[in-house]
């Protein structure tokens, strides 16, 4: 019988193989235990873009509701801008001084005057103004704050856009849910905790380049 040779050494080969299947199974094991930790998404809703419908403007912020309207933005702007001129008795330099130091607060928003003179309302977040808070949100009423805010809502021709920053989202869907009861459609932004709110002339969002 003929000489076969020296037998082949495969004992590096299965340790090579052995970590291979070593590995293949921590992954395995690492993959099942991320799925395991998954929580259900829901897609985020985007911002409405009808052309047909307008806007009508809240914040949830600390889980509390805040209106924003373009209306008292503007109102508030003219008044200040009325009593500045009083003060510098028609001086645009000394207008155009004050103008830059010169912040509003209005419902729970902090408004930056140099924008708001050209029709662009920049809104910061008041850190302690007190907004609406819901007791009962199924027994909100027309009579009650959001209720009232809702009422003259014409569903054909606007909706409702909610800023909703990380620590509203109760509200948010409270808010919501008492929206789609009324048959009005719902639209959300969501915000950081310090994100301003950019709104541009007649009303509309000032979206990021």
């Amino acid at each position: 019988m003929g000489n076969k040779g020296p037998a082949m050494d495969l004992s590096s080969f299965t340790d090579i193989m052995t970590c291979i299947l070593g590995i293949l199974v921590l992954i395995i094991l690492l993959t099942g235990i991320d799925a395991s930790q998954i929580t259900v998404l829901v897609s985020t809703p985007k911002e409405l873009t009808s052309d047909d419908k307008s806007p009508v403007l809240f914040e949830c912020r600390n889980n509390q509701l805040f209106s924003i309207s373009v209306e008292e933005l503007k109102k508030a702007v003219d008044l200040k801008t009325e009593d500045i001129r009083q003060r510098v008795q028609g001086d645009q330099t000394e207008f155009l001084k004050m103008a830059g130091q010169t912040f509003l607060e209005v419902e729970g928003q902090r408004v930056d005057y140099t924008y708001a003179l050209t029709g662009k309302y920049v809104l910061m977040p008041i850190a302690d103004a007190e907004g609406y808070k819901f007791e009962r949100y199924l027994q909100e009423t027309d009579a009650m704050w959001f209720g009232s805010r809702l009422a003259p809502i014409d569903p054909n021709t606007q909706f409702v856009c909610f800023f909703v920053r990380p620590d509203s989202y109760k509200v948010f869907q409270q808010a919501r849910a008492l929206s789609w009861l009324r048959g009005i459609n719902v639209s959300c932004e969501l915000l950081d905790e310090k994100d301003v709110i950019r709104i541009g002339p007649g009303g509309e969002r000032l979206l990021p380049q």
